[in-house]
């Protein structure tokens, strides 16, 4: 082989290996073209669905920002009336502590009034003063001014709570309030300091009833055989009548009727209905005398509506007679207003 044929062989050889190479340059910058098309239109599918997805985002960022705004202004709404209405409820709760305070205050009030009422009934002169007060009240309220007199004096300067006047006589009424020894009867801790109060209350209450009988009982002033002795007190009453038997006992001997506010409330009611019998028999005779009066007029009442029937009779016949008149009239004139008029004949036939 020469040295001409091996430069060919070599000439060939790398104008193969150029041809060669540049085949797979041209090969790979087609690939890298093909690759680089492909990326990009990956990229613009990425970049459109990117935007794609993003406007998809947006407006469910949208919506669930209107959602959220709603629901916020919805709880804003609901906050700002549930704050309302506390609000006023704690304004009626403020009135209604502000009332209640009153009330606390009205009822210390009380507490002091009657703090203060027990210290008065602590005295028998000032206790004595308030059933004196209820007793006047009580009267007042059941009689006429003129049945009854607080204070009613008598010939040896003793001075009656209260008087009233019936036709059998003068009835005293005088108030007592025997309350220290009851008191501290029904306080006691132990049966036998019970006892022992109640002996001296007892006691004490017949001395009140002595007293009475003694001072107020005058016939020869006027008045009843009996006196009423007044307890203002519906519980010293209940215990003199009821588990006091010999204090029943003791009244009845000594002419004294024992009263509470109730009782002697009936026993005005029945005064009063006795009043109130006997002033209508009294004045009976009068009565009597009106009534017959009142007869004559009613008499002479009868015989002008007599008259004034007769009268309105009459005119009622007349009143009927015109009436028919007047009916046979309109029916003639309506028989008239019926008539048609005759058809004129013609002048030649």
């Amino acid at each position: 082989m020469t040295s001409q044929t091996i430069v060919l062989i070599i000439f060939l050889t790398v104008g193969s290996l150029i041809s060669i190479g540049y085949f797979i340059i041209q090969q790979i910058k087609r690939s890298q073209k093909t690759e680089d098309t492909v990326l990009m239109e990956w990229l613009k599918e990425m970049k459109g669905s990117v935007e794609k997805n993003t406007e998809v985002m947006e407006r469910q960022l949208k919506d669930q920002r209107t959602s959220m705004e709603e629901q916020m202004k919805n709880q804003r709404d609901t906050l700002s009336q549930q704050t309302k209405f506390i609000s006023e409820r704690l304004e009626k709760s403020s009135d209604v502590i502000r009332e209640v305070q009153k009330q606390l205050g009205g009822i210390q009030e009380f507490g002091t009034d009657m703090k203060d009422l027990s210290n008065i009934l602590k005295s028998p002169k000032l206790r004595g003063g308030l059933g004196e007060q209820f007793l006047y009240e009580i009267l007042e309220n059941f009689l006429p001014k003129d049945l009854y007199k607080t204070q009613y004096k008598f010939k040896d300067g003793n001075a009656c709570d209260a008087v009233v006047f019936t036709d059998r006589g003068i009835i005293p009424i005088d108030s007592k309030f025997p309350m220290e020894n009851f008191k501290a009867m029904i306080t006691a801790e132990t049966q036998a300091e019970r006892d022992r109060f109640k002996k001296v209350f007892v006691s004490d209450v017949k001395k009140r009833i002595e007293e009475i009988s003694s001072k107020y009982i005058l016939p020869e002033e006027k008045t009843t055989d009996q006196a009423i002795m007044y307890v203002p007190s519906e519980n010293v009453y209940y215990e003199l009548v009821v588990n006091t038997p010999e204090i029943e006992e003791y009244s009845k001997a000594k002419n004294i009727i024992l009263a509470s506010p109730n009782t002697l409330t009936y026993f005005l009611k029945v005064l009063l209905v006795a009043y109130q019998q006997h002033e209508l028999q009294k004045h009976a005779d009068k009565i009597l005398k009106s009534l017959a009066g009142i007869k004559v007029d009613a008499q002479k009442f009868n015989e002008e509506l007599d008259v004034l029937g007769r009268h309105i009779s009459n005119t009622y016949k007349s009143m009927d007679g015109v009436k028919n008149k007047f009916t046979r009239l309109f029916g003639k004139i309506e028989k008239v207003q019926a008539i048609e008029p005759e058809k004129e004949k013609p002048l030649l036939e």
